[in-house]
């Protein structure tokens, strides 16, 4: 019962999200942008819900050269409309190049374009602490790093001269809608769907908290935690569903021919591991799965 509930709410949430999902591209009525020969809509934009399909089709459309210092509303419009998008325009843009060959402000600009379609419910802030000076302007980043970090290395390189390459150094801030507990939940206590509120939260450790209400699924706390709290991967233990010296019901054969018996399991254990059934007419002991709650299949 407390999967399917789990299951509901967490569907509840995922019909949320994907009403939201339109993807917004907003353009500032100043852009900077690194000194290169051809502009394309990737260099100028910013946006969110982004989709791989969609970053290559602006990537493939030009709007400037490397003299053109403006680009009227209607011209953007015009180039715009074939994608599947919500515009934010102005009157009209005006295009800087940076001195450097690398510039900060568009590095900043596809840093948050790329975090944003790794995390969809993300408000992120990048501050861009170096860049390298050495790299031509058509240069690339490598997004392979691990970016869940607030201090990140992100490598850059130029797309004609394979050994020029250097390192973007950025501090990244999030605040991303998470499960937080909504009252306090003593050490074993299940982590049930009343215990949870979504709230907007600003991240300090990407990597350990846990980002969705579906991931807590069959978890109990493995110690005392507060109201209000986020919840970390550390904070939680799998439910134990079978302890050792339970009768279990036994489900052996497939879902053509199935037969039901009765064991008794030498470990305790939670859904997903395997365990260790004895049958207690013949004393033989065998592996099966834990399915759920008092219930092991033979495999």
């Amino acid at each position: 019962m407390m999967k399917l509930i789990f299951s509901f709410f967490t569907m509840l949430v995922s019909f949320a999200v994907q009403a939201n999902l339109k993807t917004e591209l907003m353009f500032s009525s100043a852009t900077e942008v690194s000194p290169r020969s051809d502009i394309t809509l990737y260099d100028i934009v910013e946006a969110k819900n982004l989709t791989d399909e969609l970053v290559e089709e602006l990537k493939s459309i030009t709007v400037a050269d490397g003299a053109k210092t403006r680009i009227e509303k209607a011209e953007l419009s015009k180039l715009l409309r074939p994608l599947k998008a919500r515009f934010i325009l102005p009157s009209e843009i005006k295009i800087m190049r940076s001195q450097n060959l690398v510039s900060r402000m568009e590095v900043e600009r596809k840093l948050k374009n790329y975090l944003h379609m790794t995390c969809l419910n993300c408000d992120v802030e990048v501050q861009i602490s170096s860049i390298p000076t050495n790299i031509p302007s058509d240069w690339v980043m490598d997004y392979s790093v691990d970016l869940t970090k607030s201090s990140v290395m992100v490598p850059i390189y130029s797309v004609s001269q394979s050994d020029k390459k250097g390192w973007i150094v950025a501090q990244i801030k999030r605040v991303q809608t998470i499960p937080v507990l909504n009252r306090a939940v003593r050490m074993g206590d299940v982590i049930a769907p009343e215990m949870i509120t979504l709230e907007k939260r600003k991240l300090t450790n990407p990597r350990e908290t846990i980002m969705l209400a579906k991931s807590l699924e069959g978890m109990q706390a493995s110690r005392f935690l507060s109201a209000g709290q986020a919840l970390f991967y550390s904070d939680l233990k799998r439910e134990t569903v079978v302890k050792r010296g339970q009768m279990v019901k036994v489900l052996v054969g497939t879902s053509a021919f199935e037969v039901t018996l009765q064991g008794q399991v030498e470990e305790s254990g939670s859904v997903g591991d395997i365990v260790r059934v004895k049958n207690p007419d013949t004393q033989k002991v065998f592996g099966g799965r834990v399915i759920d709650r008092g219930l092991v299949r033979i495999e």
